[in-house]
């Protein structure tokens, strides 16, 4: 196996500086391991691999359990492969036997995320109950405590804008750098809302279309108010419909209009990964 500064041989000798010392500061994963055992080295292959895409946000501590018996009797190994997380000095996890891909990465993701990933989840918890007030109401504090995290503002913006209360956004978004994390989310939803306002209602433009299917104007008009409504998948089908009439309708309007909901809905968005992937084929 290649050599790496966050993987450690770890023996009794070495223990106190390796493990409890080194967790202070980083989580560490205590691997106990057999030399020559098949399900050791399937384990062993696994977390070395994910100890280089992690690149030093945790520590593999790997203990060879017959050159370290008064080890694996402190620890109450019982079975190998054996995984024992430690952070700040304290055992915060077990896992006994063979351990899949996905289990480790799930792990590893919560125990290396940041103070500030952590509040984003947080975040998309609540907005996924249905809270979206107690979300505004954390962010806010959050702020207060991290006032130049310019990334947590644009999202406390998109969310007030989604609640209404565009007066309170307005007066956040222009003091926000350009370059700010997440700034496309409420800008692109501040545009279509303004659009919006000038134009008729769903179910006037509904009307309209099913008088004349090949309207192009009026199936805009409706895909920008049901944007607006938050029915982008009703709204991202009906651009790709116009998307199949003529893509080059209004200098790609469609188009362009597909990427500010892709925009609004932010990166790692299923449905707009989706309707990514649908606006490639019809293009190509």
């Amino acid at each position: 196996m290649e050599a790496s500064p966050h993987i450690v041989e770890v023996s009794l000798e070495n223990f106190q500086v390796e493990v409890s010392e080194r967790s202070q500061t980083l989580p560490v994963l205590l691997e106990f391991y057999a030399e020559g055992a098949e399900q050791s080295a399937a384990t062993a292959a696994l977390l070395y691999k994910l100890a280089s895409e992690y690149a030093g946000k945790f520590v593999l501590a790997r203990v060879e359990v017959q050159r370290n018996p008064q080890l694996v009797q402190q620890l109450a190994v019982r079975t190998l492969p054996s995984i024992k997380v430690v952070v700040q000095g304290q055992l915060a996890s077990n896992l006994e036997g063979p351990v899949d891909e996905a289990q480790l990465r799930s792990l590893l993701d919560q125990l290396t995320m940041s103070p500030l990933e952590r509040v984003h989840d947080q975040v998309e918890l609540l907005v996924a109950q249905g809270q979206r007030r107690e979300a505004i109401h954390l962010l806010q504090q959050v702020i207060a405590e991290e006032p130049k995290n310019y990334g947590l503002h644009a999202e406390l913006c998109d969310l007030l804008i989604q609640e209404g209360d565009l007066d309170e956004a307005n007066k956040i978004l222009p003091a926000l750098p350009d370059d700010t994390p997440g700034i496309e989310k409420p800008k692109a939803r501040l545009a279509f809302i303004d659009e919006a306002g000038a134009l008729p209602s769903v179910g006037e433009l509904e009307a309209a279309l099913a008088a004349d299917v090949a309207n192009q104007q009026k199936r805009y008009q409706l895909a920008v108010q049901l944007i607006v409504a938050g029915e982008a998948e009703r709204a991202l089908e009906e651009l790709l419909t116009l998307l199949k009439q003529d893509k080059a309708w209004q200098e790609e309007l469609p188009r362009r209009t597909m990427i500010k909901v892709f925009d609004m809905l932010g990166k790692g968005n299923e449905l707009a990964t989706s309707y990514r992937r649908k606006l490639f084929t019809v293009l190509h």
